[in-house]
């Protein structure tokens, strides 16, 4: 009887196994920490999960064994990284998935470049928010149903930041000091006074005694040295800031213009001061026309939401206006935008030269004119 029960138990575990959908994992190596979590949180929701360090054993045939993986699995999930993107299996692997027709996921694990073949996809943001609220997202589209179990924070490694932030939020942080350190040698710190010392004057020999001067005794100028001070001009360098954008990774989304006017602004910037073009919505037949130009970030200036016109516009009536902002009122309420990445505004140092006056002391010889006394005259 202990050994029928054994087995019943058996065979029920195997066929809950069975039922469970199988979800497979591409990802680089370098992202294991990460990717670890995840399948572990994954098996909690209940799902069979494929992943190369628990499911493949030595000895094991892994170049058969990836693909009948990536066949027998219902979901693909793909860890997008600088590091993913530059790995050949993964670029294999989610090829595979391609040509099997397979419901591709896409996780942005940190900002990188999509590839080509999944830039169509909607990926799920992890390089942002909350681990828990995007371990939410990401159930959606595995068909969960039901209330996500509750999961532990990831602690995100230093390799992990955005590329953004070490390309240049380090250096900037870098020439800010090198900025501060130069502004406090050349303004702050204390200058020495320049101090003018006359050289020394040579010893004259001793002036001679009236009875044994000549009767044609005249003046002679001696030549000492004395100091004068001549300006000149040297260029200290000195910066001014001005904004720019920050460089995100960018997600198209299509969303039509649906205000009435015959024509919008669109901005050079998100704000009402920057320079505007217009956009001529009709026709040469002046028959309204139905523009829906493509958009790649957001951002909140003054109290308004705008929309960063995405560059390769398929309509090449929009092309002339890549990069441009409009806002959001503008545009159909009913398109979501939380896709969108916002852009955040840094400031980039311009160098500008700004002349100081710098004193230096130049030598300069005035003669200064010794008298000798009288010839004296005797008396009998």
């Amino acid at each position: 009887m202990v050994l029928c029960r054994a087995g019943t138990e058996h065979n029920q575990k195997t066929k809950r196994w069975e039922s469970m959908e199988k979800v497979f994992i591409s990802y680089s190596r370098k992202d294991m920490n990460f990717v670890r979590k995840l399948a572990g949180d994954l098996e909690t929701a209940g799902y069979d999960v494929w992943w190369d360090i628990t499911d493949l054993r030595g000895g094991d045939d892994w170049v058969r064994n990836i693909p009948e993986a990536i066949k027998t699995s219902r979901y693909f999930i793909v860890v997008l990284s600088p590091n993913s993107i530059e790995s050949e299996w993964v670029r294999k692997e989610y090829t595979q998935a391609l040509s099997l027709r397979k419901k591709i996921i896409p996780i942005m694990l940190a900002a990188c470049e999509v590839p080509f073949a999944l830039n169509t996809i909607n990926f799920v943001n992890f390089s942002e928010g909350e681990y828990a609220d995007n371990f939410a997202k990401l159930l959606t589209p595995l068909g969960f149903t039901g209330t996500p179990p509750a999961v532990t924070p990831y602690q995100r490694t230093v390799s992990q930041l955005p590329p953004a932030l070490l390309k240049f939020g380090i250096p900037g942080i870098i020439g800010l000091i090198l900025l501060l350190a130069f502004g406090w040698n050349t303004f702050l710190a204390p200058q020495p006074t320049p101090t003018n010392t006359p050289p020394p004057t040579p010893p004259q020999p001793a002036s001679p005694t009236p009875t044994d001067l000549p009767a044609s005794a005249t003046p002679s100028p001696t030549p000492t040295a004395t100091a004068t001070s001549t300006l000149t001009l040297t260029s200290t360098p000195t910066a001014t800031l001005t904004a720019s954008p920050t460089p995100i990774f960018e997600v198209e989304i299509r969303i039509c213009i649906t205000i009435e006017s015959p024509n919008i602004y669109v901005r050079s910037g998100p704000g009402q001061t920057y320079r505007a073009e217009i956009l001529d919505l009709r026709d040469e037949n002046g028959v309204r026309l139905n523009v829906c130009p493509w958009f790649s970030a957001q951002i909140t200036s003054d109290g308004d939401t705008w929309l960063l016109i995405a560059p390769n516009q398929k309509e090449a009536s929009l092309r002339p206006f890549e990069g441009g902002w409009i806002r959001r009122d503008l545009l159909d309420r009913n398109t979501p935008i939380d896709l969108l990445p916002f852009v955040t505004l840094t400031p980039t140092p311009t160098p500008s030269n700004t002349p100081t006056i710098t004193p230096s002391p130049t030598p300069t010889e005035t003669p200064t004119p010794t008298v000798e006394p009288p010839t004296a005259t005797s008396t009998p």
